[in-house]
């Protein structure tokens, strides 16, 4: 990038999609020199690295918008509209799920996944949190922020985190937390079920419920007494919507959907999980099963199935 702008190059839109210790200073390069930016998720490993975001971004008077996947589909757009328009009344809590096998090829891919820290000391705090999963957490702030360009933080966390593979941060975590209005937030993620279960999600309000289930292609949305409707699942649009979304914003930036100051909620929540939790535990060895692929935990899909649906924070 430096090589690029240095022999006067100019861009009007960079897509950022590098390892995310690079999100930051690259994205903060592209703005210094005009160029709006699309980065993809996280923003970075901590809260300084956002507010820098935020700072140069401010200065640049151009835009960023950070690429976490499910906010920028349609259903998710016209679900957050409803419950900011007060359709379903009040939200009292929602719970997320996503148990996504990985293999022994994923943890070895580069040399900074699920790693604190690169071979070269940038801090990268990689995790399951911060990583595949995080498009789904992320989503449990965003649907509660006060505005569409906001989300909602995280309060009064318990979590438990682990790992089965030899990694130095964590492939499995569940958490229980608040928004400061007082909704409550369950999620589970795991990288070491047996089986895989993709992305769900229920949300409970005063007046009804909305639920996503595994590999629907709708939102179902129910209010008492009211004929139910639906909403399009969050991956039934088009892959690079966010993509198309940020080129139409060069021209007339009115649709900023996910700018950094929706983002860092996802940021502030996984600082949170380093303080409180520290180093994950490793899980037994007799717990664990070794394919010529993969790792998966016995027990653990029927663990965090049960919890997730009694609404209920569980240990392993």
């Amino acid at each position: 990038m430096n090589d690029f702008y240095l022999s006067g190059g100019k861009a009007d839109l960079a897509v950022i999609s590098s390892p995310p210790h690079f999100h930051v200073p690259q994205s903060i390069l592209a703005l210094h020199h005009g160029t709006n930016v699309l980065c993809e998720k996280p923003i970075g490993a901590l809260i300084s690295d956002a507010e820098s975001l935020i700072q140069a971004r401010n200065k640049s008077g151009k835009f960023v918008m950070i690429g976490y996947q499910w906010s920028y589909s349609e259903g998710i757009q016209l679900l957050k509209k409803d419950i900011l328009n007060g359709r379903f009344g009040k939200p009292l809590r929602m719970k997320s799920l996503c148990l996504w096998p990985r293999d022994f090829a994923y943890f070895a891919r580069n040399n900074w996944a699920y790693r604190k820290k690169d071979p070269e000391g940038n801090i990268v705090m990689d995790n399951i949190f911060q990583n595949a999963v995080s498009h789904f957490i992320h989503n449990t702030f965003y649907l509660f922020g006060d505005t569409m360009e906001s989300s909602a933080e995280a309060v009064e966390i318990e979590a438990h985190i682990s790992k089965a593979y030899p990694v130095e941060t964590y492939d499995t975590g569940a958490f229980r937390a608040f928004t400061k209005a007082g909704t409550e937030l369950l999620f589970y993620g795991s990288h070491v079920p047996e089986k895989r279960v993709d992305p769900c999600f229920r949300i409970e309000f005063e007046k009804g419920f909305v639920e996503l289930e595994p590999r629907s292609n709708q939102i179902v949305a129910k209010i008492s007494g009211k004929r139910d409707f639906s909403y399009p699942s969050p991956d039934s649009g088009h892959q690079f919507r966010k993509l198309f979304i940020a080129i139409n914003n060069v021209n007339k930036p009115d649709n900023i959907i996910c700018p950094p100051e929706a983002a860092i909620s996802q940021t502030k929540f996984a600082n949170a999980i380093e303080k409180l939790c520290g180093d994950a535990p490793k899980i037994r060895d007799e717990q664990i099963v070794k394919t010529t692929e993969r790792l998966f935990v016995k027990g653990l899909d029927d663990l965090f199935l049960s919890g997730y649906r009694d609404f209920k924070l569980v240990n392993w």
